[in-house]
């Protein structure tokens, strides 16, 4: 249903030309703020994409491409999550799980206990692994089990592959459909649509990847020697091959022959409370702000929420909920901020302009005839009224009456929950991803964006959203 609306909205052909018709005509564009001229190209170029300008039977097979597409994907994350969700291996043998970190096996020993094994402990098991990540990023840098470690890989790098949750015929239909909706646009395919609202063209970034993975493959194959020597040297089988599985185990050791670190020892410097803690302070000294638990609903007793305000007020400027723990087979993978709400005022009575070109039931013919645009065939005609300085000073003392709604943002990550009584640790790229999407969050909460579609995150396009986090 939120699909077909958006859609409908993004065809509307009497909204486009009312906007096409403002973008046409210089002496209104100038009046324009530098954030509203870049919303309004944005709008437009967004509408185009949704095929305003095409015949109403195309448009028509557009809307239902779009509501294929998100059933399509809705199935696709399903199916990866319950592949996920079905994987469990119960180990009764520690020797299996040699060199698995405390802290690994406190979890799994946790999840056995929550399985049925109510006698399991870290010490004596048994043992439930799952395919959560964190659980399958250990096994693949720590177990010293081989095989273990092939299971794990091959299991989790064909997941969703075969069965009931084979997705392999779902992205067929998805690459199909992209293809479709992509030349029913014009474009010659997916990728220059997708493309056509970024920061590079496809041939730019193609170009970038070919030019990267030209200069970078000389220092990999020279990586690739060295962990194949050092391996070989460690096991004493001078004819080993590294397998997918054993890359990331060897490189893991031989960091700690390199720099005499071990990434357990780090871990006991980073409990989630503390790192936590640690990087409010620091936003605090950066920004100015107080980070404070507030009272929400939330989905999972895990789920926390915060509210941000300016340092010394007590006035929230905007609300984060933090979702930290994996649940596997219940919640996704990965590590994300989402936009819940945006900055932005909700007005609840029409513009001083709509009222009076409401009362004047006129067209404003002076932006169609400057810009050379008609109203659609069979729309409704575009309503506006001629623009003065009194009418703009209505309209910006319109906006500003309206109520102001707090920016909220979900910021997700799936870190080990706390076992065996003892808090969950995190790894220095735990931390680091952390950091990262909190950067993410306060994108979106400490925006001053007056305009909702312009604010926070949604000023950000797909491929520059990562630019103000980036580090």
């Amino acid at each position: 249903m939120r699909t077909l609306f958006a859609l409908r909205l993004g065809q509307s052909k009497a909204i486009y030309d009312a906007l096409n018709a403002l973008s046409s005509t210089a002496a209104l564009r100038s009046r324009l703020n530098a954030a509203q001229q870049r919303l309004l190209s944005i709008t437009l170029t967004d509408y185009r994409n949704n095929g305003v300008g095409l015949p109403p039977a195309e448009r028509a097979r557009m809307k239902t491409i779009a509501m294929k597409l998100q059933k399509l994907s809705t199935n696709y994350t399903n199916n990866v999550m319950d592949a996920t969700k079905a994987f469990k291996m119960l180990v009764t043998d520690k020797q299996k799980l040699d060199g698995l970190e405390s802290s690994t096996l406190a979890v799994a020993a946790q999840k056995a206990k929550a399985a049925g094994h109510k006698n399991a402990t870290t010490e004596r098991g048994p043992w439930l692994l799952t395919l959560d990540f964190s659980t399958y990023a250990a096994i693949m840098s720590f177990a010293k089990d081989r095989a273990l470690r092939k299971t794990a890989f091959t299991t989790y790098r064909s997941l969703a592959s075969s069965g009931k949750t084979d997705n392999t015929p779902i992205i067929r239909q998805i690459l199909e459909y992209r293809r479709e909706f992509a030349v029913l646009l014009g474009y010659p395919n997916y990728a220059e649509q997708s493309f056509s609202t970024k920061m590079a063209t496809f041939k730019e970034a193609n170009d970038l990847l070919n030019e990267v993975a030209r200069d970078a493959r000389p220092a990999a194959k020279q990586e690739e020697a060295q962990l194949t020597a050092f391996a070989r040297k460690a096991t004493g089988n001078p004819s080993l091959q590294l397998q997918w599985w054993d890359t990331g185990f060897w490189a893991e050791r031989q960091k700690e022959a390199l720099f005499k670190v071990r990434q357990e020892e780090l871990r006991e410097y980073l409990p989630v409370d503390s790192v936590v803690q640690g990087l409010f302070k620091l936003a605090k000294r950066l920004y100015g702000i107080d980070i404070k638990p507030a009272k929400l609903s939330t989905w999972h007793p895990d789920v926390k929420v915060f509210a941000i305000s300016d340092e010394g007020s007590s006035q929230p400027i905007g609300y984060f909920y933090a979702d930290l723990y994996a649940r596997p087979g219940q919640k996704q993978s990965g590590a994300w901020v989402h936009p819940f709400w945006d900055r932005a005022h909700y007005v609840r009575q029409a513009s001083p302009a709509a009222l009076q070109a409401q009362k004047q039931g006129t067209l404003y013919a002076a932006a169609a005839a400057a810009s050379g645009n008609k109203t659609s065939s069979g729309s409704k005609p575009v309503r506006a009224v001629q623009w003065s300085q009194g009418l703009a000073q209505q309209t910006q003392a319109w906006l500003q009456a309206a109520p102001l709604q707090v920016p909220l943002a979900l910021l997700v990550t799936n870190q080990d929950p706390p076992a065996d009584g003892k808090p969950s640790l995190m790894s220095l790229k735990d931390a680091e991803t952390l950091f990262h999407e909190f950067g993410h969050a306060l994108q979106h909460v400490l925006t001053r964006a007056e305009f909702g579609l312009d604010a926070g995150m949604r000023w950000a396009r797909s491929s520059t959203c990562c630019l103000p986090c980036a580090g």
